[in-house]
Formats: structure tokens, sequence, C-alpha cells
């Protein structure tokens, strides 16, 4: 049966593609532009991202594009949404909140039946040419301390080549963060599948993803008292980051229906391989009553090629006939020197009445090394972003309701996501525990083609 020529073929690129995601930088640049969330469309949202094995949504198509194959006619959609986020240090009452909005989807599906008098061989080819986020940076941080080591300790140290004798044996500090963070990683792709005999679904993509990070920092030291007797002291380091970027991916995946109750999803996305330019500004001054030091380096910038994680992810999927589906799936993505992050995901979509859909949906994402690397300050302290965010886990629960009628769907969705960050506010430095809950509302719109 020709159905297995392409199915061979398939497999053997999947092998192909995991050989070549090894060769990795350990930037934290790049760990914090390769993180992902549960963004796309109501349905979507709601069924929490497991949906590598059903297909039939466009948000579904970039995490398999084999899910394009399900498609039998014109489609086009897009997406609203809200974003809350509320982020505080634990144990404690310091807290800062940051509210978006954003389109996090559009898209356009042109369905191609083949001209057969059979349900053998090829069915469809579907073309989607599609929007969507991958990551959302919109964010504020605010975290205090007491004591731990200074980080006019750290620029007093041998590695940096600056002579500031009141920076030694600092005691007695306070210490304050504050972070502001905006931005976003977002992905244009065009995607091919077919239908073969209404069992396979075989799929190609082709994404470019653009990226644009913008953070502003201040970390403040007060001491009670200094080696310099009776004096007023303290330490302030202002910067400013800004990453730019474009790169590009290539995804596979494969659906297969054995029965009509069950289906099998495997898809594999290759790293994304680019071009990134950083942008940094900072101003370093340390103060006591007599003395008082500043450094303010100029606007820097440097252009890199990188590559990100690949990722993989499977699933299965159990459908009641016109009553509903239930799906599991297992994400997994892998980079040399950073943290693998495995993802677990659960949905649910039940079917009361023709044409009304409510769903619901469950996903822990965690990353797999518990030991957390900070960010290394520059010998020259050209580059002044000296704090690093190291994400430890993140849990979705999510839900939706929807109509699809002849010609026209809407769907909406609620998530509540909660997620636990280390932040570093220099790499000497004890880390803040940091805490993030975000609420998001999502709204989409369709019309398909009867």
């Amino acid at each position: 049966m020709k159905a297995y020529r392409y199915i061979v073929v398939l497999v053997a690129l999947l092998i192909g593609m995991v050989g070549v995601g090894f060769a990795q930088d350990n930037s934290q640049d790049y760990t914090r532009l390769s993180e992902q969330g549960i963004y796309g469309t109501a349905r979507y949202v709601g069924f929490g991202g497991a949906m590598t094995a059903i297909g039939g949504d466009p948000s579904a198509v970039h995490d398999n594009p084999a899910g394009l194959g399900l498609y039998r006619r014109f489609e086009a959609m897009m997406s609203l949404e809200v974003n809350i986020d509320k982020t505080w240090q634990t144990a404690t009452a310091n807290n800062a909140s940051y509210t978006t909005f954003r389109l996090p989807q559009a898209s356009v599906v042109f369905s191609l039946p083949t001209p057969t008098l059979s349900d053998e061989g090829i069915q469809f080819h579907n073309l989607m040419l599609s929007y969507r986020r991958l990551n959302s940076f919109n964010r504020s941080y605010l975290a205090k301390g007491t004591n731990g080591v200074s980080l006019g300790a750290l620029v007093d140290s041998p590695t940096i080549p600056w002579n500031i004798p009141f920076c030694t044996d600092l005691l007695n500090r306070t210490h304050q963060m504050k972070l502001r963070e905006s931005g976003y990683v977002d992905e244009f792709a065009f995607d091919w599948s077919m239908n073969i005999s209404n069992q396979w679904y075989i799929g190609v993509g082709l994404g470019v993803q653009s990226y644009l990070l913008n953070s502003s920092g201040d970390y403040y030291e007060t001491f009670d008292s200094t080696n310099v007797a009776g004096e007023y002291f303290d330490i302030e380091n202002e910067t400013g980051l800004i990453l730019k970027g474009i790169s590009c991916n290539f995804s596979l995946g494969l659906i297969y229906r054995p029965t009509k109750w069950l289906r099998l999803g495997l898809s594999m996305h290759t790293p994304s391989f680019g071009v990134l330019r950083t942008y940094t500004s900072g101003t370093f001054s340390a103060r006591t009553d007599s003395v008082r030091f500043s450094y303010a380096p100029n606007l820097s910038s440097v252009d890199r090629s990188f590559r990100l994680p690949w990722r993989t992810s499977a699933s299965i999927a159990f459908q009641c006939g016109a009553y509903g589906m239930l799906a599991f799936q297992y994400d997994f993505a892998h980079g040399n020197h950073r943290d693998d992050v495995h993802t677990l995901k659960a949905g649910l979509e039940v079917i009361p009445v023709m044409g009304l859909y409510i769903n619901a949906g469950y996903a822990y994402e965690s990353t797999f090394k518990k030991t957390y690397t900070p960010a290394v300050m520059d010998p020259t302290f050209d580059r002044q972003d000296t704090y690093s965010i190291c994400p430890k886990w993140s849990q979705y629960a999510s839900v939706a309701v929807g109509y699809r009628g002849t010609y026209f769907m809407v769907q909406a969705a609620y998530q509540f996501r909660w997620q636990n960050n280390l932040l570093y506010a220099h790499e000497w430095a004890e880390p803040y525990d940091m805490t993030t809950n975000t609420h998001r509302i999502v709204i989409t719109l369709g019309w398909h083609q009867y």
C-alpha cells in the first residue's frame, strides 16, 4: 500500500532530525528565548494544549502539522486575549502586576480534495498559513532581602578590573531588585498535510520565528555601616537589555487512526537556527557620604548566530463517537548545556448537543535539572544585566465553551497558570523565590466554508 511508503519516509526523517539538535549554546539569553507557553485558539487553550493526536485546529497544527490533514473545508480564524499577570516574592508581601491585550493567533486553511472513487489513497491535500504567539515576556518583578554576598564584593573581585577599596567586607545590608520585562516570541508558519485513506495523516511545516525581549532592571543595596568608619554607603546597578532576533525551523508529524475511537500522534520540530542582536546599557554607582563612584558604559550591541532546542511530542486520544474525546500528551524539549523540559498534558472535550463544545485541560511543565547556573558577569562589565531568571515549574488549568455553526464559530476559554522562578540579582547572590499567577481569557472567531 502506498500509504506505508509515506510513513517509512516520514519516520526516517524524524530519526534524522533527532541528530541535529545537540550542539547548542548555553547562554541565558537562548534559554529564555526557547521558553514556550500554551497560546493559541480558545479550543486549544481550553484543551490544555493536548492536541497532537487530535488536530483539526490551527494551534494544534503548530504542535503537529499532520493535524492539518483532518480538515475538509476552507477555514479562517482569529483569536483575541487579555492577560493579567501578578508576580510576588514567596512568603512576602512584595508583588507587581502587568496586564496586556494581544492577538495570539490568526490562520487561513485551504482544503483541497483529491478526486477519488473510494476511501483508499490520498483523500485531501491541505495548506495553512498562520501566525501564532509562542511566548510573552510581559512581566514585572519586585523582590527584597537582607544580607548575602554583595554585588560590590563581586565587582571588587579579581575578575573585574576595578579598584573600589570601599567595596570589600560589606555587612548588614538590605537589597532590592526591580525588574520589568516586555516582548514576545512569534511564529509565522506554512504547513502542508495529506489525508491517506482517512486513517493516516502526515504533514510538514516551515516556521519563521521573531524574537523581542526588552527588560530594565534596578538592583539597589544599602549598608548600615562599612569599613569606611561611620559613613553611609549604597550600591545601585541600573541596566537595560534588548534582544532582537529571527530564526526558522522545520516540523514533521504523523497521526494514525487504527480504529474510529483511537488516535495516535507523533511530531518533531528541528532546532530553530537564527541570528540574534543584543543591545545592553547600564549605570553602576557606589556611594558613601564623601566618595562617589559611577560607571556608565555606552550602549553596546553584538550579533550572534544561535540554535534553540529541538522538540518532540507524543499523544494518544480516545474518541467517543460524536459525544467528545479524551487526550493525553507528553512533550520533550532538549538542548545541550541547558535544562531539558518535560511537559505532561491532559484534555477533555464534551459535545452535549450538536454544535456545542465544552473543554477542560491541565498541563504540568518541569525542568529536568535541579541545579541552576546564573548568568556570569562579563569581566569587562560592558554588559551589566547581571540578573538571570531560572524557571522551576509551570502548571496550567483551563476550561472553554464554544459553538460551531454552519458557517461561523465562536469559542471562549479561561486559563489559569501558576509558575515558580528563581530570580538571581547577580551570580554570587542568593536567588529570590518568585511565583507568578496568570489569568488569561481567549476569544476565538472563525468562518468556514459549508
